[in-house]
């Protein structure tokens, strides 16, 4: 095909239409393209980045980084690496995956995110941090924020728009890459570490759990007070995210997997006094799906209460052990498939399967705590 509906910009490499302007990235524009020589549909439309020689020296350093690094990382939720070229002559161009989805600015604008949606959004976000931050040296974004994670409708979390990436060895003290709120205060002094990315989902977090930008959060001293400014989140996940935007990179957790372990420490739910009120959370868990029927119908009150509670929070406990286990299966099977290269279908189709049965458990924890808090 010659020429494709929308797509009327030059050809790239002798295979890439460019398209329409989508935006701008951290470093250079963003258009969306066709690659005319792709086999299937669903890589038909690419992602091209462009940068022109009215950029700075410095962005073209960035961007040179910024192929360079995707093109040696390999994980679903990471943009894959197409192509670079230079067309023309001192334009650069950038060919890349086009991750399916909407951002999760463009998700919270159309509709509230629940708290559970939260923590499973946290949870597949700190398994591309794992993956990330375990590379040696270790890959750093720097830039995480709404815009710059992207989820499809079957719930995958991919990030988006490498432009500052790092690593661990490069750029002490010389640039500066971030956005102001999502921005760990060691930034401001060009460093940045695995702590700084831990830094920016948190605070992506509380931006998404709080509907306000980071800047705006209420704070006690340089910390975010989330016990004023969210009162109604869960304490536990209340106090993961504290501990996540914690202004000394010191006491943050360090990697991701220390996240998932507060995670799971802080599942054991307290119980409320009678006369607090539900979270948005558990609200929106009474209204999910089909009508659950109440469990403990028959016992008197307050017993019934207290049951049921401890039953609401065995299913959170088990709900996120099942996340937990989702994600230490995602590193092994990721990793047997490097091992096992010859044979990396069968054992990719091995871990989609327990991936599915630990997807169902998920569920059936889900429906427990339906039960749990049905009215009727």
């Amino acid at each position: 095909m010659s020429s494709v509906p929308g797509f009327d910009g030059p050809l790239l490499g002798g295979r890439y239409r460019l398209g329409p302007k989508l935006g701008k990235g951290s470093q250079g524009d963003v258009f969306l393209a066709i690659d005319m020589k792709a086999k299937g549909a669903d890589d038909r439309e690419v992602i091209v980045k462009r940068l022109t020689p009215a950029q700075t020296w410095k962005s073209f350093e960035l961007f040179e980084r910024e192929a360079k690094v995707l093109s040696q990382l390999r994980h679903s939720g990471v943009p894959r690496h197409f192509a670079s070229l230079e067309e023309p002559p001192g334009t650069f161009n950038l060919v890349m995956q086009r991750v399916p989805g909407e951002n999760l600015r463009q998700l919270a604008a159309r509709r509230r995110i629940s708290e559970l949606q939260l923590r499973d959004i946290l949870i597949r976000s700190l398994e591309i941090l794992d993956y990330l931050h375990t590379r040696v040296p270790a890959v750093i974004h720097r830039d995480l924020k709404p815009s710059n994670i992207v989820r499809s409708p079957d719930g995958k979390v991919s990030f988006v728009d490498f432009g500052g990436v790092t690593d661990a060895r490069t750029d002490r003290g010389s640039t500066i890459v971030g956005t102001y709120g999502y921005m760990a205060p060691e930034q401001l002094h060009g460093q940045a570490t695995p702590a700084t990315d831990i830094y920016a989902l948190g605070a992506t977090m509380v931006a998404l759990a709080g509907g306000i930008e980071p800047e705006d959060v209420p704070r006690k001293g340089l910390a975010m007070d989330l016990a004023k400014h969210l009162p109604a989140l869960d304490a536990g996940f209340r106090s993961v995210l504290t501990r996540m935007t914690d202004p000394d990179p010191d006491k943050r957790p360090q990697k991701a997997r220390d996240v998932v372990a507060l995670l799971a420490e802080s599942s054991k739910l307290q119980l409320p006094k009678p006369n607090v009120p539900t979270t948005r959370a558990l609200e929106r868990v009474k209204a999910a799906g089909p009508p659950a029927r109440r469990i403990f119908t028959d016992v008197p009150e307050p017993l019934g209460t207290f049951l049921r509670l401890g039953v609401l929070g065995f299913g959170a406990s088990g709900w996120l052990a099942m996340a937990a286990t989702r994600m230490s299966l995602f590193v092994v099977i990721s990793l047997a498939q490097v091992l096992a290269f010859p044979a990396r279908k069968n054992v990719k189709g091995v871990g989609a399967e327990l991936d599915s049965m630990l997807s169902e458990g998920q569920g059936g924890f889900t429906d427990m705590m339906r039960g749990a808090m049905a009215r009727r």
